[in-house]
């Protein structure tokens, strides 16, 4: 039982964090240029007018997660059972919002 409490107080914890940090980085160019992003990260997969003069800078990757790698289990029987892996896919978009002087007023993150 204090195996399991242990665990689920690590996995929390992760989780914590893993939410944390990609906020602090993004909020960390609001009020910061254009320019400087394009230096920092290089130019955005795709480009869209904000609706207020300015634009939102889209970049966008996707992410191969192992689940859990092949096993082979032996049961008691002798038995022997295998397992393929699982692999799960799937997108992570980060917004910039830049107004009309370049100077960027918002951000979003994503995972699909």
């Amino acid at each position: 039982m204090k195996q399991v409490f242990i665990f689920a107080l690590l996995f929390c914890l992760i989780y914590f964090l893993s939410c944390t940090a990609p906020r602090k980085i993004m909020s960390s160019w609001v009020g910061k240029t254009k320019a400087e992003l394009y230096k920092s990260w290089g130019p955005p997969n795709t480009k869209m007018d904000d609706g207020q003069g300015g634009e939102i800078l889209i970049y966008s990757s996707v992410e191969n997660i192992s689940i859990h790698q092949e096993t082979l289990y032996d049961n008691d029987k002798g038995e022997i059972t295998y397992t393929t892996p699982q692999n799960r896919q799937y997108s992570r978009i980060k917004m910039f919002y830049v107004n009309s002087k370049g100077i960027i007023y918002s951000w979003n993150w994503k995972e699909l």
